[in-house]
Order: structure tokens, then sequence, then C-alpha cells
């Protein structure tokens, strides 16, 4: 999904039609005015929030990467710049391997390793793409998020309750695991 999405969404959630008529969501080729680049701005701030928010503490984003220590230590700057946490790190023979963090230097007693880490999701441009992770992130609770952290920073704390609250409840029915119910075989009396 695309940034513009959430952005309509957002905007038509908070009934902003003067920005809803803007460039950016007609597709005209004239400027976009100073007051409604700022409203974006401002709403893209806002979505970054967001994302954030659910790559951190909901639907993590776990990624993988192969390395090599030198001295038993790894620069954490050289996994990746958008690092969170890391998960685990095993040898080449699947085992784990205890480690420690000092000083963005990573400590483990293994010369090769993969390492399992979470990351925040990358910030959303106004004319580029939005984290979907994985498929389970619809725009709407997206622009629920978005219209929810706008009405917080206007000061219109009704408004930014009620988005609060549906923006919680769709994240909770979305980080709520879903599988197979498994009954247990019948048996004799």
């Amino acid at each position: 999904m695309t940034t513009k999405q959430v952005l309509y969404l957002t905007a038509m959630f908070l009934g902003k039609e003067e920005l809803l008529n803007c460039p950016y969501f007609t597709g005209e080729e004239t400027e976009i005015s100073s007051e409604d680049k700022k409203e974006l701005e401002i709403l893209n701030r806002c979505l970054n929030l967001i994302i954030s928010e659910i790559s951190t503490d909901y639907l993590p984003i776990y990624k993988q990467k192969k390395v090599t220590f030198a001295n038993k230590e790894y620069n954490l700057s050289d996994i990746d710049e958008n690092i969170y946490q890391i998960v685990k790190i095993q040898d080449k023979y699947n085992c784990n391997v205890r480690f420690k963090i000092y000083d963005n230097i990573l400590s483990a007693d293994v010369k090769d390793a993969t390492i399992t880490y979470t990351s925040f999701a990358p910030k959303c441009e106004l004319d580029g793409d939005v984290e979907n992770f994985a498929g389970k992130i619809h725009d709407r609770v997206l622009a629920y998020g978005t219209a929810m952290e706008y009405s917080f920073i206007s000061s219109l704390y009704d408004d930014a309750t009620i988005w609060e609250s549906r923006y919680k409840n769709s994240l909770l029915v979305l980080s709520q695991k879903k599988h197979n119910v498994v009954m247990p075989k019948r048996g004799w009396f």
C-alpha cells in the first residue's frame, strides 16, 4: 500500500475536505499550497510514529543476517541501521549462542553465525510505500492510528480517544494468534 492511500483515508476520517481536494490526492499537475504541504507533512510524521509503534510493540519485523565475528566481536551498526532488538544468534550448526551487547558491540563466542533480529519499519515518504507487515495490517488500521496521533497533536482529545479506541481494538484483533483448534481424540468409555 502507498502512503497516499493511508493519508487519504486519514484525511477522510478527520473530515479534511479541503485537504482531500489538494493536488497531492487529485493528481493534478498544479503546485501544492504551503498550508496543504505542511498538513501533509504532519500527517506523514503521525503515520511514521504509528508504523514505528506497530513494528516494535505489536507485529515485529524479523530479519536474519549471516555474519563473521572478528575477535568474538561484531559491530551492531554493520548488521542493520534500523535494528531494534537481537532475538538470537546461532552458530553454523544451528545451536544457540549466548551473547552480550555493550557500547554498540555484539560479543559472542563464535566465528560464523546467523543473527536473527527485529527492526524498525522503514520511514514512509509522501510518494512512497508503507510497510504492510506481511499483509497483516490494512490501510484502515494505519489511518485510525494516524488520525489518533494527529488528534492528540492538535489537542482534540475527545476525537483522539475515539480514534485510539478504534486503533487499539483493530490491533488487538490483528495481533491475536489465529490457529487451528485441535480437539482430543475420542476415547472409549
